[in-house]
């Protein structure tokens, strides 16, 4: 954070009763921080305003290739009906569905196999998406993962973006919380490794969840 300004914009109001409605405003504001060349961090929230948050960046920057790097334990490109049946699982679709990114500029980081149903891998595999499975940081140390997801995208994209599910660390606090995901260390080398990239142009953490949490163990993280 050296050299920086660095401001808290508050708390968003979101209308409890309208999913489109809350993606709408957020939307709206991720456009307008995104249009006057700020790098934010959007903290809380399910993971579906995810979606949100990237296709309001691309209102502010449609000119942008986007590197999308996704730290989750799930695909969540799920299909969708319509705004008001948006969900946590269908983030990445909908930022897929914008003109700044393309599957072969995204990547998975500590997906589970038994999370995801084949149907949606082979839409991933479609897309041409990138995913990297929880079995490989047993072969490889996080840093290294990271560094080489960071500099495959800096060859191919105007900025990266990383939208990181706190449910794909071993801890409590989140709805999909399971045993055998991610560390905290190695999530922490994760972001540090793609936070300091040149092209890094904001991120966002989603699906904190206080009540399931112990010892504000998870909320510490985040």
């Amino acid at each position: 954070l050296n050299g920086r300004v660095c401001r808290d914009l508050g708390d968003l109001d979101l209308p409890p009763t309208s999913v489109r409605a809350a993606h709408e405003r957020v939307q709206a504001a991720s456009s307008s921080i995104f249009s006057i060349g700020s790098t934010p961090f959007f903290i809380g929230g399910d993971n579906g305003l995810t979606g949100a948050i990237i296709r309001g960046l691309a209102e502010a920057r449609p000119e942008l290739k986007l590197g999308l790097v996704v730290i989750d334990s799930h695909y969540d490109v799920r299909e969708y009906e319509d705004e008001e049946s948006l969900s946590s699982g269908t983030p990445y679709r909908r930022a897929l569905e914008t003109s700044i990114c393309a599957g072969a500029r995204t990547c998975i980081v500590g997906t589970r196999e038994f999370a995801n149903s084949s149907y949606y891998d082979r839409f991933v595999r479609e897309q041409g998406i990138t995913t990297i499975s929880l079995d490989a940081f047993d072969a490889a140390p996080a840093s290294q993962i990271a560094a080489e997801v960071r500099s495959t995208l800096e060859a191919s994209s105007d900025a990266i973006f990383l939208s990181i599910d706190i449910d794909a660390v071993e801890l409590p606090g989140s709805s999909a919380a399971a045993p055998g995901t991610l560390s905290s260390r190695e999530v922490i080398a994760i972001v540090r490794a793609i936070a300091q990239s040149p092209l890094f142009i904001g991120a966002d953490l989603s699906e904190l969840s206080p009540p399931w949490d112990v010892s504000c163990m998870t909320a510490k993280l985040a």
